[in-house]
C-alpha cells in the first residue's frame, strides 16, 4: 500500500466561496453580544466564532437545506431588513397548516459538539439551559416575522456523549407565546441600543 497525502481544497478558515453577508446590524451582532455579556466564559473570547465549526455549520445547512428542498420544497428565505435596519438571515421558511389555517415556521440548522443529553425525546415546556442563546434567535426571528412556530434541526456530532458517541440529527418544532416573543425582541432591543448598535 501506498499512501499518499493530497491537498483537498477544503478550507476551514474561511467563509465558503459565494458566501457574501450584506454589511450592516445583524440580529446575529445583537443576540452574539448579549451572550457574550452574560456569560463572557462560554462566549466572550477577542478571536470571534471558530471559523472551522463556521464552515462545517454552513455545509451541514447546505445539505440539510437539499434534503428539505427536494422533499418538501422548503427554501433558504435569504436575508431581510425590518424598519430599524437589523439584517435577519433564518435558515429555512417552511409553510405548513397550523391548527387549520395556512402557517409561516422559521427554521434554524445547528452543528454542535455540545452532548444531546437532556434533549426533549418527548413534548416538553423548553431546552436545557445551554441552548438559550438558540432560542434567542429563533424567538427574534419569529418575532419579525410575525410568527410564533419555529423549527430546529441539530446535528450533535458526538451524540450524546455515551458509550458509542454516534453522531445524531434531530429536529423540534417550536411554538412560543406572544409575550415570550415580545419580551425577547425587546431585550435584544434595549441590549442593542446600550451598546450602541441601534439608535
Amino acid at each position: 500500500m501506498i499512501v499518499t497525502p493530497i491537498e483537498h481544497g477544503i478550507e476551514l478558515n474561511k467563509s465558503a466561496p459565494g458566501y457574501v453577508r450584506s454589511p450592516g446590524l445583524h440580529a446575529s451582532a445583537i443576540y452574539g453580544d448579549l451572550y457574550s455579556a452574560l456569560d463572557p466564559k462560554r462566549y466572550g473570547g477577542t478571536d470571534g466564532p471558530n471559523q472551522g465549526f463556521m464552515e462545517l455549520g454552513l455545509a451541514l445547512e447546505e445539505g440539510v437545506e437539499e434534503a428539505l428542498k427536494r422533499r418538501w420544497g422548503f427554501e433558504r428565505p435569504g436575508e431581510f431588513v425590518t424598519h430599524d435596519g437589523i439584517i435577519y438571515t433564518p435558515d429555512v421558511f417552511i409553510f405548513e397548516k397550523f391548527e387549520g389555517e395556512e402557517a409561516l415556521r422559521v427554521g434554524e440548522i445547528k452543528l454542535t459538539s455540545m452532548s444531546s443529553k437532556g434533549m426533549p425525546t418527548v413534548p416538553s415546556n423548553g431546552f436545557p439551559p445551554k441552548f438559550d442563546k438558540w432560542m434567542c434567535q429563533l424567538m427574534f426571528y419569529a418575532h419579525e416575522l410575525e410568527t410564533n412556530l419555529g423549527r430546529l434541526y441539530t446535528f450533535f456530532m458526538l451524540g450524546d456523549y455515551g458509550a458509542h458517541r454516534s453522531p445524531e440529527l434531530r429536529a423540534w418544532d417550536l411554538e412560543f407565546s406572544a409575550r415570550a416573543l415580545q419580551e425577547n425582541a425587546q431585550m435584544l432591543r434595549n441590549h442593542a441600543r446600550h451598546r450602541g448598535m441601534l439608535k
